[in-house]
């Protein structure tokens, strides 16, 4: 390990002299917090080569490409940093932790089994910055990088604190890297002083080389949707490792998701959003509800509180009222609309095919329609139909008279109707956008991938796929999917070394469900049909959700035989627990059991949600232990629209993930088990907003 040789203290207490009027400054100024949030040169939030103190800010991805790695795997007379090309990825998962990748490769497709194809490695970044600390006094973060990576390239550890005054940061640390004599191996520092927003000057000892240099980011605001363009430039460079080299990084961050339209579904007990404004949108209207310690039946009857005013003239006007509701419902698109005015509360029922992203927007709609047509009504009682079935309820106040400007949820529950009793008002106004058996065709796009593996950098066979479905009659789903390759590269082609894991051109899933609903929390589904393109079986899954929707246990069962070989079969037997927490907006699924191909062991997957966005972290752990990075991205509108006989959407849920072998000697190419058979219509999926309809 090398320290600090008395040339490097000349050049570090020359770049401190320079900035010594504005360090003396930021004494006595306060403004933003100027700590460096930007990308360093190995993928985490940072300076040059050292790391931050800080994390990205949350709800926040950051992409970037730079020129500079250290070659870890050269003979020593080669070692050293090199023009390699970098891209990292960065995201605020939490408050306080980002999570990110770098890919790091010199010869784009050279077969590494054939040919020197240089380093090429995809490694897993993280970091956490310490909470419950003023910032005032100092942060503190501690990091892995290369998490969880057998071949070493660039694993370490490390714990830097840093302090912000003023326009100048100040940080310093301690590394521990598996490979010694690199950057961040012993004691690290750094400054940075920002004479703007966007311009900033660097300096740094990252334990090996004291190093100079320029950032700039576009300001704040100047480009749309938060987007900034961010750059930086190694200026000097004098040390153990080379000399005199210059490497630069450019790159773009963003927000991720769409947060901000959504608080409306984050923040209990918040005051109601008055649904009159103009600008109105689903987005920002209180959904939210108060804490049930009652039974929904008696918090509706205290709101209601005096008698019903019931003369004929008052019902009929109701009646007209409901009736208008209904049409308006259905001349925006929604289904299975049905609508009645009972004593001094509005019943509304409806299916949701329109706004896919999150059934929680078109609850909130509904809630504004039922608002604007009170009347004499105090209380409105709303009703999510899925396939048919009743989920859930909402019970919304209506105010008393002269009070129309407030939305106000008051219970949530589930809907008592089951397979066994259903509860039918007589309804004064029935009907729905088209009929109910209109097919519904779902398009989007299917990528099968090798990152960075000994073949290639990229490699990937994509296709298109078409699920089309149609409703039977209550519960009951009949389904098809076609897919189609559009683009493959050399090695998913015929005879290449993916062959097998391409997406390939035909049915890859075909069948027909029916879904019972046993009790409010209770559903079970049927299925039978071909699945994963070769295999005709027999899928059931039972679903039990906990008292307040945040927690469920299911069963994942199937039978299946190759359609082509005889006595070629597999058997699924998976048990999952999932949790859900509507503040932090995560959910976390753990699967138990044997998967498809036969596998037995855990599958534990996790969704950060941004809105209608999600970041995806999952681990497998079979026959091979991985890991992998994902991102959710809906493909469709907030509000998809549809035609009275036929729906064309996009995939509200398409994800992609990028994974990495760990914790063996070699990274032996794989595409992974823990592989899970469900059909294309999923019970979460269908009936349960994907898990994210917690009643409070």
């Amino acid at each position: 390990m090398n320290f600090m040789t008395s040339k490097h203290w000349t050049l570090v207490g020359g770049a401190v002299a320079c900035l010594k009027p504005a360090f003396v400054a930021g004494l006595v100024l306060h403004g933003q917090p100027v700590f460096a949030t930007t990308l360093a040169f190995p993928g985490y939030s940072g300076y040059l080569n050292v790391p931050s103190a800080t994390v990205l800010e949350h709800g926040k991805a950051a992409v970037q490409y730079s020129d500079q790695a250290l070659e870890t795997r050269a003979t020593e007379s080669l070692a050293g940093y090199g023009y390699y090309n970098n891209v990292s990825g960065l995201f605020g998962m939490f408050p306080n932790v980002e999570v990110g990748g770098r890919l790091t490769w010199d010869r784009t497709q050279a077969n590494c089994y054939r040919e020197d194809c240089g380093i090429r490695d995809l490694s897993a970044n993280i970091k956490v910055q310490a909470p419950f600390i003023p910032q005032e006094w100092f942060t503190l973060a501690a990091g892995v990088q290369d998490l969880g990576g057998e071949t070493d390239d660039f694993e370490a550890l490390y714990v830097v604190a840093g302090r912000q005054f003023g326009p100048v940061t100040v940080s310093a640390g301690y590394g521990d890297p598996t490979l010694s004599d690199r950057y961040v191996d012993g004691p690290f520092g750094a400054l940075s002083y920002r004479p703007t927003s966007w311009l900033n000057v660097m300096a740094e000892y990252d334990s090996q080389n004291v190093r100079l240099g320029l950032g700039g980011s576009t300001p704040r605001g100047l480009l749309p949707i938060g987007m900034q363009i961010n750059g930086k430039v190694l200026a000097y460079d004098e040390g153990n490792i080379d000399n005199n080299r210059n490497f630069f990084s450019v790159g773009v961050s963003i927000p991720f998701g769409n947060e901000t339209s959504k608080r409306h579904l984050q923040s209990v007990n918040k005051h109601a959003t008055m649904a009159s404004e103009p600008g109105y949108s689903p987005s920002n209207i209180s959904s939210q509800v108060q804490p049930l310690t009652k039974p929904p039946a008696a918090v509706v009857d205290e709101a209601l509180g005096g008698e019903a005013v019931d003369t004929p003239a008052v019902k009929d006007e109701a009646k007209e009222r409901a009736k208008a509701l209904g049409q308006q419902l259905i001349a925006d698109g929604y289904d299975r609309v049905s609508v009645a005015s009972r004593e001094n509360v509005l019943h509304v029922q409806w299916e949701n095919n329109i706004y896919t992203r999150d059934e929680r927007d078109a609850i909130a709609d509904v809630a504004r329609r039922a608002q604007s047509a009170a009347s004499h009504h105090r209380a409105a009682k709303l009703t999510l139909l899925n396939q048919n079935i009743p989920v859930v309820e909402r019970t919304i106040s209506l105010g008393g008279e002269g009070d129309r400007t407030q939305v106000r949820m008051l219970a949530a529950d589930y809907t008592s109707g089951t397979v066994f009793h259903r509860n039918e008002l007589q309804w004064d106004f029935q009907g729905g956008y088209g009929p109910s058996w209109k097919p519904r065709i779902t398009l989007s796009p299917t990528v099968s991938s090798g990152i960075a593996t000994e073949y290639g950098v990229w490699d990937a066979s994509v296709g298109l796929s078409a699920e089309t479905s149609v409703s039977l009659w209550p519960g009951a789903l009949a389904s098809v999917t076609y897919n189609a390759e559009v683009y493959a590269t050399e090695d998913f082609e015929k005879g290449g070394v993916f062959y097998q894991d391409r997406q390939r051109t035909g049915f890859a899933e075909a069948e027909v469900q029916q879904t019972f609903k046993l009790h409010p929390q209770l559903y079970t589904s049927f299925h039978v049909g071909r699945y994963a393109t070769d295999w005709n079986g027999v899928l059931n899954e039972t679903l039990v959700l906990g008292a307040g929707g945040r927690h469920s246990l299911a069963y994942l069962g199937g039978s299946f035989e190759h359609a082509d070989y005889d006595n070629v079969a597999r058997d699924q037997m998976l048990a999952r627990y999932s949790y859900y927490n509507p503040r932090l907006d995560t959910q976390v699924d753990i699967y138990g059991g044997q998967f498809f191909a036969e596998d037995t062991g855990v599958r534990i997957d996790s969704r950060f949600w941004f809105g209608d966005y999600a970041l995806r972290l999952s681990y497998k752990n079979t026959d091979a232990e991985f890991v992998s990075l994902g991102w959710v991205i809906p493909l469709t509108p907030e509000k998809t629209g549809q035609f009275r006989y036929a729906q064309i959407r996009g995939d509200a849920d398409w994800n992609y993930n990028i994974q990495t072998r760990i914790n063996e000697d070699r990274n032996l190419t794989s595409f992974g088990g823990a592989r899970v058979i469900e059909s294309a219509n999923p019970l979460r999926s269908v009936y349960l907003n994907r898990g994210r309809l917690a009643l409070q």
